[in-house]
């Protein structure tokens, strides 16, 4: 993330990619909440097709995100 980011915020971007993965670590615990409130087949299917959606909107940002490192090296 240093790469893509101006010097003059790069310190933000790190302190906004942290909190990006404390969400995540957050939003992990809250799905494990509904362990015992889902069925096992449904939670896991959820958890899924979230997994699923993730990489597919990876996809989608791959190229972009590749052109933009390679302009700033």
């Amino acid at each position: 993330m240093s790469q893509l980011a101006p010097v003059r915020i790069g310190g933000l971007i790190m302190g906004v990619w942290f909190l990006a993965g404390a969400v995540g670590n957050y939003l992990g615990g809250r799905m494990a909440g509904f362990y015992e409130a889902m069925t096992l087949p449904s939670l896991f299917g959820a958890v899924g097709a979230f997994g699923i959606g993730a990489g597919v909107l990876l996809l989608l940002f791959a190229r972009p995100m590749r052109r933009l490192t390679a302009r700033a090296s």
